[in-house]
C-alpha cells in the first residue's frame, strides 16, 4: 500500500535528512514544513470503504443493520498523520437493539458480536475500537436514528457509556459544514484546524477533535489568506468561546468539558492566545524578525514546527 510505504520511508530516514526539513528563515516556510509534518495527506476512502464494509458484514451476524457510513477526521480531511482513526456510524434496529438499554449493553454487545477480534472501549465511552494490525484501526459508534413524521433522518442518538446517557449528533451535517466553509475561507481553514488539533495534543489534549472544528466554524467565516494573524485570531476567538457553553446544532459541543478541564484549557489558549500575537507581529508589516518569530511559533507548536536556521 503505496501511503503505509510513504510513512515507513519518513521515519527510517537518515537523520541528517531530518534536520534539513526541521529549519527554516521564513515563517512561511517554517509553516509549510509544520504542516508537511503533522498532515495526513492523500485520499483514503477506499481503505476506511473497505474496512466499512467489513465490519457491517461481521455485524449483521447478530444486528438488523439500517445504514452505515464513515465519518470523523479522516473522510472530512482534517486528520493529523499518526493521530487518526476512521470512525464507521452503524445506525442499528432501535427496537430490537437500543430501546430500553443503556449505551454501556449496547457497546458491549457490539464488542461481543466481534470476540474473536481485539476490541476495546474508546475512553470517551461512545465507540468500540476494533484494531488492525495496520493502519487505521476502526472506532465503531452503534447509533439510533431518530426521524420526523415523513420518515426523514432529522439526528442520531450516539451512546455515551461514561454517563449512561444518549447524545443527538448529526455527522452529515458537519461533514457537509465543513466542506462548504473550507471553499469560503480557502485552504488554510483545515489546515488551521490540523495545527490546532497538533497544538492541543501536545497541550494535555483537553479539547475533542470535534470540539476544535466547531470553534473554527464559530470563529471563521471569510477568506484565510493570513496565516499567521488568523491562528492567532483563532486563540484569541477560542479563550473566550470555551469560557462558557458552546451549542452547536442539537446538542452542546463542550458538554464533555468538567469545569477543572475547561479552566485547564482556557489558561492554555490564553497563553497561546499571547505567545501568538509576539509571534504574529515579528513579521507584522515592516517588520522583519523572522528568527523570533518562528521561535515564538516553535514554542507554541513544539517540536514539529522547524527551528530557525
Amino acid at each position: 500500500m503505496p501511503f503505509l510505504v510513504l510513512v515507513e520511508f519518513r521515519y527510517s530516514a537518515p537523520k541528517m535528512v531530518r534536520l534539513i526539513h526541521s529549519m527554516a528563515y521564513t515563517v512561511d516556510a517554517a509553516f509549510n514544513t509544520f504542516y508537511e509534518q503533522i498532515n495526513l495527506s492523500g485520499d483514503h476512502r477506499e481503505t476506511a470503504n473497505k474496512r466499512r464494509e467489513r465490519i457491517v458484514e461481521l455485524l449483521k451476524n447478530d444486528f438488523e443493520i439500517l445504514e452505515s457510513f464513515g465519518t470523523g477526521s479522516i473522510p472530512k480531511f482534517t486528520a493529523l498523520k499518526g493521530h487518526a482513526d476512521l470512525d464507521v456510524m452503524v445506525a442499528l434496529h432501535y427496537g430490537k437493539h437500543i430501546k430500553d438499554k443503556k449505551p454501556s449493553s449496547v457497546l458491549q454487545n457490539v464488542r461481543n458480536s466481534l470476540a474473536e477480534y481485539r476490541t476495546g472501549v474508546r475512553s470517551n465511552g461512545q465507540a468500540v475500537t476494533l484494531y488492525y494490525d495496520t493502519w487505521p484501526n476502526v472506532d465503531i459508534v452503534p447509533v439510533s436514528r431518530v426521524v420526523d413524521n415523513n420518515q426523514n433522518v432529522t439526528h442520531y442518538e450516539v451512546p455515551n457509556s461514561n454517563t449512561e446517557g444518549w447524545m443527538p449528533s448529526r455527522p452529515k451535517k458537519h461533514a457537509n459544514t465543513i466542506e462548504a466553509r473550507s471553499t469560503v475561507c480557502g485552504q488554510n481553514f483545515r489546515r488551521i484546524i490540523k495545527m490546532i488539533k497538533h497544538w492541543n495534543r501536545i497541550h494535555s489534549e483537553y479539547l475533542t477533535s470535534y470540539h476544535i472544528e466547531v470553534l473554527a466554524l464559530n470563529i471563521f467565516h471569510t477568506n484565510l489568506d493570513d496565516l499567521p494573524w488568523n491562528i492567532h485570531m483563532f486563540f484569541d476567538n477560542a479563550a473566550n468561546l470555551v469560557k462558557s457553553s458552546l451549542w452547536y446544532e442539537v446538542n452542546y459541543a463542550d458538554a464533555y468539558l468538567t469545569d477543572t478541564a475547561r479552566a485547564e484549557a482556557v489558561k492554555r489558549l490564553e497563553t497561546a492566545k499571547a505567545k501568538s500575537l509576539t509571534a504574529w507581529y515579528a513579521t507584522h508589516g515592516a517588520n522583519n524578525d523572522h528568527q523570533s518569530a518562528i521561535t515564538a511559533w516553535k514554542q507554541i507548536f513544539g517540536d514539529k514546527y522547524p527551528a530557525y536556521g
